[in-house]
């Protein structure tokens, strides 16, 4: 029996709860509000229902998606899912405090006689303390981190990693006397200077790719606590829509509805390009942390669709955006170290194509990590120790692979003269390539899951026509 626009709309008017208020602000939206934040179900014709959770403070988006409606149980559980972000952000409104000192001691008496001032006077913040050789684990989960006298020294190296998040030394006067009023003033008067995070860096624009296909691209990033899948189509090489789902788990059926949003939206689409995380050949996909071993998702995204859908790698589709944006890049590395993971994966161009060597497993240095480099797992959450497993993994690389160019996403690795430096304790100078840090993936993956998707395709004539998933070797 098909369930209703109407029926679901009904039912989400009867699911009230003290913590937010429900109204209707016009016929085609609920609205579920609180102090921070706004959720908004959207009702749109073909029975497309759009999910979003806009915070009060900033106007960025919580949680994002749209779906078809089709069965009761699945869209009632992405209304309590969205209800649910929406609750648990009530505990991120207060402003998060980070301390820092060499031992965490002292740093932590200051933050819990912090914390007691702020109850005191009504203030909307909440201070933690931790010591310095533990700062890059915690420390991206707050708003401001503030630095010792003792360690002042670090600033420039803390403010490196944590580019996003204010980092303020603590005047010494204020320190010393453990003044909780002085430091709050302090607090408030420099973190109302903070713009929000550095200026972008520029990036090259994207060039057009000529072709006769409607392509769409999808791009997985597993960012901190939340999921997001970016995709785009390219109509004959040229961007047109360009969007993102926000949510704080991923299942196969995320794609499935985002498919189904965009082919009910979109019917023009001749092939579908998805770049994810784990290792894809001929279609099949292998993630054991996400719960895909072996899974044929190609073939069975292809066969739903009616349409080719070609898997690549994500690092693979980042190093060939990032080649195809960039002169000179015809032999290079894309190498990619994931925050707080000790396995990294890169991508590998030599000689203007992309090498995915047997069973399409190059560029997979895990194994490599767990042989050579010991307690890895722990060193990763330290700048020092994140150097030394950036620096081994681009060794083999140097001393393979030989590219002209290595460009390096690591946060806690954003110095490349500093790199350059460990390298160069193993290897001449005159081998160590042109090493070059970004802070971007999805500016790179999208566009590389195109021009991936149109070698495949070049590479079998017939693959529209049979609609086939057949990756070239």
């Amino acid at each position: 029996m098909t369930y209703t626009t109407e029926e679901y709309r009904q039912w989400i008017l009867r699911q009230t709860d003290p913590q937010y208020k429900i109204s209707e602000p016009n016929e085609n939206t609920i609205r579920l509000s609180t102090a921070y934040a706004d959720a908004d179900i959207v009702f749109h014709p073909q029975d497309i229902i759009e999910l979003m959770i806009i915070n009060k403070k900033d106007d960025s988006y919580s949680f994002y998606l749209h779906f078809q409606l089709h069965e009761r149980e699945h869209a009632e559980s992405l209304f309590r899912e969205m209800k649910n972000t929406l609750l648990k952000l009530r505990e991120k409104q207060k402003v998060r405090v980070l301390l820092s000192c060499t031992g965490g001691l002292t740093t932590n008496y200051f933050a819990m006689e912090l914390n007691k001032a702020a109850e005191t006077l009504k203030l909307n913040y909440e201070f933690n303390a931790v010591a310095y050789n533990q700062l890059y684990q915690a420390g991206f989960d707050y708003d401001v981190i503030l630095l010792a006298p003792q360690i002042h020294y670090l600033h420039e190296k803390v403010s490196s990693i944590f580019t996003s998040i204010p980092v303020l030394k603590i005047p010494a006067a204020v320190f010393a006397q453990y003044d909780t009023g002085a430091l709050l003033d302090f607090l408030k008067e420099e973190y109302g200077k903070f713009s929000g995070g550095p200026a972008v860096k520029n990036v090259n624009p994207e060039k057009p790719f000529d072709n006769d296909l409607r392509i769409l691209t999808l791009a997985f990033i597993n960012h901190r606590d939340m999921f997001r899948i970016a995709y785009r189509i390219y109509d004959h090489g040229k961007k047109t829509l360009d969007k993102e789902i926000i949510k704080e788990t991923f299942v196969i059926r995320d794609i499935e509805d985002l498919l189904n949003y965009i082919t009910a939206r979109h019917k023009k689409i001749d092939a579908i390009s998805i770049a994810v995380p784990g290792v894809t050949y001929h279609g099949i996909l292998n993630h054991p942390e996400l719960g895909f071993i072996n899974h044929p998702l190609g073939e069975y995204l292809s066969d739903k669709y009616g349409k080719p859908v070609i898997l690549v790698n994500d690092v693979n589709a980042v190093a060939q955006g990032y080649r195809a944006m960039h002169d000179n890049c015809d032999n290079m590395v894309f190498y990619f170290q994931p925050l707080g993971l000790a396995i990294g994966g890169s991508g590998i161009i030599i000689d203007g194509k992309l090498h995915r060597g047997f069973r399409h497993a190059a560029g997979e240095v895990g194994p490599m990590v767990t042989a050579f480099i010991e307690d890895a797992d722990n060193k990763i959450n330290d700048p020092r120790g994140a150097l030394e497993i950036v620096m081994k993994n681009l060794l083999v690389f140097i001393m393979t692979v030989a590219p002209e160019k290595i460009v390096v996403y690591s946060t806690l690795t954003p110095n490349m003269d500093e790199l350059r430096a460990a390298l160069s304790m193993y290897v001449s100078e005159e081998y160590i390539p042109e090493l070059i840090h970004v802070d971007q993936l999805k500016t790179y993956m999208l566009p590389g899951a195109m021009i991936h998707c149109l070698e495949v395709i070049q590479n079998d004539p017939d693959w529209i026509r049979e609609k086939t998933v057949k990756e070239s070797e």
